[in-house]
């Protein structure tokens, strides 16, 4: 038995690509001396595999030569699906082929027993993952079950899994191997064109399992096809409004680079190749849109973040304390989600409370599993919160305090991500932030212009401004306009402030001419609408500059931005009152 110090009991782990494992198997075998083969799979192999890959709690069934997850966890797609028995045998059976140039002689009877047992069980499994894996690894010993592998998939070009598109990516990249490994090259080359066509975009294949497995299995395959290096084709693009065409030439050379052109929605185009190879063309739609006016909803998890600041300062050299609260609850009817992962990025400046951390780390009943500050699963330093559960019938909650050691000029929010190892692509992610609700980013948008919004919020002059000071500003050089307006109507909106505006006398013109009597419309962020405080029906005077102005389809729109000097103005019965001193 194997078993890391955390005491995870899921392998998914364990399910890394063969290339990987390969090397790491070789590169620890190298380094440590003490490491030899005795003849016994669970004394080399899976030892070296559990110190590479931690999160592996394994044991091997000398009764029926299967290797098995300590605890099973019965759900579809996967090393944790239905058949997993075959699907772990399978995986360490490959692992064992692969690496049997360090030990050849003890494996080959570990790999015998593993191979009788998987040439039994895939007379009777049904779930299309294990049948792919099962089946490559068969491959590798001349045993070619390609009819029960086929059995699987209906168009002769995927292996479905269902309710996991990751999972049924890896479990394509399998059969691919297992088909290159027959030589059934046209078959493969079919799963190639659907292997290519339902990447994702800009993200690659989602899961660095199944995109390793992937990028395997069609290296392998590029490997085995003879006629690879005759490339060498020419695509011509033609689009109807340019005179001339854009023209590529794939050869061997630079046959794995990209190529890419822009053109706009409605032009016709038209694209001719020659010579000899195979490409993939992808047309793909950009358009901008404004965010709904909601939240964005979470698949498998709800999620709720917030940051409360304490009272006290808890750490010596600190500015400020904060409470991080994270609730969380898996959204199935039947199960608990296993082995998840909670990704928290650091707002800059910030550090984590370790006393807090080793508590959530510590004791018997300890909800955390592992915790560790991880830059390859995030693209910044985060904190990798290992769970050993998170539950479907009451919340979970994890509450550590972080602490303010530098001041930020312009802080930006963080976020909290929460998926399940084997599903990446469904992740739940919030962000926080502590001045701003749900850590949103600010940004003003109008028509299919957005524009970032980070800064501070102007704020409306209140009585008894200097006439001075009020001259300084509009004579200054950066003053674009100075309006007299009256706010016609107000449109409050969770992403933007529209404010219709008349504008009743124009003090200053700057950029925008020919503007009096007639409407401009005025947008600002919600999050400062209470320090603009604009209001239907009342007279406000209003300075900008130019950096503020936005060009619409017909008219330019104007941005309340941080210098915009916004002032109430009184109406002709306020001015009566004793509190107001009426200025020309």
């Amino acid at each position: 038995m194997v078993t890391d110090g955390a005491g995870w009991r899921d392998c998914a782990a364990l399910w890394l690509p063969s290339i990987e494992k390969e090397k790491s198997v070789a590169r620890s075998t190298r380094q440590n001396r003490d490491v030899y083969c005795t003849g016994r799979l669970h004394r080399t192999l899976v030892d070296l595999l559990a110190t590479q890959f931690p999160h592996i709690n394994l044991r091997f069934q000398p009764v029926d030569n299967t290797f098995r997850p300590q605890e099973e966890n019965y759900q579809q797609g996967g090393v944790r699906g239905k058949d997993s028995d075959a699907s772990m045998t399978a995986f360490v059976l490959s692992a064992m082929q692969e690496s049997r140039h360090i030990c050849a002689s003890s494996l080959s009877d570990s790999m015998k027993k593993a191979s009788e047992f998987l040439s039994r069980r895939i007379q009777s499994l049904t779930n299309p993952y294990a049948v792919a894996i099962t089946a490559y690894a068969l491959g590798n010993e001349g045993n070619h079950q390609l009819d029960i592998l086929n059995r699987f998939s209906s168009e002769k070009t995927h292996w479905p899994v269902p309710g996991s598109h990751l999972s049924t990516l890896e479990a394509t990249g399998y059969a691919l191997l297992a088909l290159v490994k027959a030589k059934e090259f046209d078959q493969a080359r079919h799963v190639i064109r659907w292997l290519t066509k339902h990447k994702f975009h800009n993200r690659g294949l989602g899961s660095t399992q199944a995109t390793i497995t992937v990028f395997q299995a069609v290296a392998v395959y590029m490997s085995e096809v003879s006629d690879v290096k005759n490339i060498y084709l020419q695509v011509n693009l033609s689009v109807a409004s340019r005179s001339k065409p854009v023209r590529w030439t794939f050869n061997w050379d630079n046959a794995h680079h990209t190529r890419s052109e822009r053109i706009h929605l409605e032009e016709n185009l038209t694209v001719t190749a020659k010579g000899t190879g195979q490409g993939t063309l992808s047309v793909m739609t950009i358009y901008n849109a404004l965010p709904e006016e909601k939240e964005p909803e979470c698949m498998n998890f709800e999620l709720e973040v917030k940051l409360e600041k304490e009272p006290h300062v808890t750490n010596e050299g600190a500015l400020e304390t904060y409470k991080l609260s994270i609730e969380m609850i898996y959204q199935s009817s039947n199960r608990d989600a296993t082995m998840s992962v909670l990704d928290i990025t650091m707002l800059t400046g910030f550090i984590a409370d370790k006393t807090d951390l080793y508590r959530l780390t510590s004791g018997r009943d300890r909800y955390v599993q592992k915790i560790e500050m991880d830059k390859q699963l995030s693209e910044k330093g985060s904190l990798i919160l290992y769970l050993d559960k998170v539950s479907h019938q009451l919340s979970d909650r994890v509450v550590f305090r972080i602490h303010k050691m530098n001041r930020v000029g312009l802080l930006q929010p963080a976020a909290v991500s929460l998926y399940e190892y084997n599903s990446m692509e469904s992740r739940c992610t919030k962000f926080y932030h502590p001045e701003k609700k749900d850590g949103a980013l600010n940004r003003i948008c109008h028509e299919n212009v957005c524009r970032c919004a980070e800064e501070n919020c102007s704020y409306q002059k209140k009585r008894n401004v200097d006439g001075l000071e009020r001259e300084a500003a509009a004579c200054e050089a950066r003053m674009d306009y100075v309006y007299k307006v009256k706010v016609v109507h107000a449109n409050l909106s969770y992403t933007t402030d529209r404010f219709t505006v008349l504008v009743d006398d124009v003090i200053k013109e700057g950029t925008d001419s020919g503007v009096k009597g007639k409407n401009r419309t005025f947008l600002a962020h919600p999050y400062c609408r209470e320090a603009i405080n604009l209001t239907e029906g009342e007279a406000y005077l209003i300075m900008g500059k130019s950096v503020d102005l936005i060009k619409g389809e017909d008219r330019l729109m104007y941005m309340l931005g941080g210098g915009t000097w916004i002032e109430h103005c009184p109406m002709e019965m306020e001015c009566l009152e004793p509190v107001y001193r009426c200025q020309e």
